[in-house]
């Protein structure tokens, strides 16, 4: 079985990752200050915005409200840069414990079952 984190990193970040560029775009950012606030290279904004990564997974739309609350902090300078990767791995720990991606890790790993499985909410749920 893909372990939580292994899918975390592969899948889940990377989406949330892809709609904060998304929204920093959007709020008038260049693809270089969106990278730099980040932390990423420019061309990966550009493959995040162009569709080439971080499309696997739908967020759902507490996730997408929190992403812009981020977006936000990021553009009003109200967030440094490890406050930005804390609050981007709280989104993604937020979705593990709400069971939000169960059904994308089944479509990856054959093995999980997302009607029996219970690993995030047992891991995470204190946490969010």
């Amino acid at each position: 079985m893909m372990s939580i984190f292994e899918f975390g990193y592969r899948y889940l970040i990377p989406s949330i990752k892809r709609r904060l560029a998304e929204k920093l775009i959007e709020m008038g950012l260049t693809y270089r200050e969106a990278a730099k606030r980040i932390g990423l290279s420019p061309s990966a904004i550009s493959r995040y915005i162009s569709g080439e990564r971080g499309v696997y997974i739908v967020l759902h739309s507490d996730l997408d409200r929190a992403i812009s609350e981020l977006a936000t902090l990021i553009i009003n300078n109200r967030i440094d840069f490890n406050e930005v990767q804390v609050q981007i791995h709280r989104i993604a720990i937020y979705a593990l414990s709400r069971k939000y991606v169960c059904e994308d890790h089944a479509k990856i790993d054959l093995k999980v079952n997302p009607k029996l499985c219970s690993i995030c909410p047992t891991l995470f749920s204190s946490s969010s």
